[in-house]
């Protein structure tokens, strides 16, 4: 018997299947990427069709390296403004067209369409719902001022409960010399009833970034009618 033989046949077996094997989870990967990618754009076009319009202004755009038909994928943090609810900030994806990257920038406007039963759903409608800005910062603040007003009306008539931090991101925006915005999103633990997710958003100081990193338990109140988001209170 020829043992060179023999194995030489082993090791071309064994090549064959570990290339398969790769192969498969290749395929495996892409196709599984695949299909999230285009539920995310089925996803966005209904809302499109049947969610309900509101403004919102770009606090934050990323660059997801994704690219379809030569239009690259966008990642938008956007704070929407409702006319008949509290406004709220959401994330979603967009393919824009290459003439139309220079309108996706911190502070501008676009008009978007959002699921009335889950604001986490935001599908962009049309950018430029009032025009590139001349001055993208005073947008922003506008917003954010909005946001704030709900978040001091909360902490007078909210209820108490603490919460521990799942994400703390960095906005950069910068406030005053010694403090930052950051957009936290929440595991609440009511006094009564089941913990729920939420979301906020604070101007943190330098000094007391630790006291709010990703693990910590703090204050925060919520409305129990509207537990999408809530007004940090404080941090002991």
């Amino acid at each position: 018997m020829n043992i060179g033989f023999l194995t030489s046949g082993v090791i071309t077996v064994i090549s064959l299947v570990c290339t398969c094997g790769i192969t498969l989870v290749v395929l495996g990967v892409t196709g599984f990427f695949l299909y999230r990618m285009f539920k995310g754009m089925s996803q966005n076009k209904n809302l499109v069709k049947t969610g309900i319009a509101a403004p919102a202004v770009i606090l934050d755009v990323q660059d997801t390296g994704v690219t379809m038909n030569d239009s690259p994928q966008a990642r938008l943090t956007l704070q929407v403004t409702p006319t008949d609810r509290p406004p709220f900030q959401a994330v979603t994806t967009a393919f824009v067209g290459r003439f139309q990257v220079g309108m996706l920038a911190p502070g501008a406007t676009v008009q978007v369409r959002f699921d009335p039963n889950d604001i986490s759903k935001v599908a962009i409608e049309s950018l430029g719902g009032g025009g590139m800005p001349s001055a993208n910062f005073e947008q922003i603040q506008t917003a954010l001022q909005k946001q704030d007003q709900y978040y001091e009306q909360l902490r007078k008539t909210g209820e108490e409960a603490q919460a521990k931090i799942l994400t703390a991101t960095d906005m950069n925006m910068r406030v005053g010399d010694n403090g930052a915005m950051v957009r936290f999103t929440f595991e609440v633990m009511p006094h009564m009833g089941e913990p729920f997710q939420a979301e906020s958003q604070a101007a943190i100081a330098d000094a007391s970034r630790y006291k709010y990193s990703v693990g910590k338990t703090i204050y925060v109140r919520y409305d129990p009618a509207n537990k999408a988001q809530v007004a940090i209170d404080r941090a002991e």
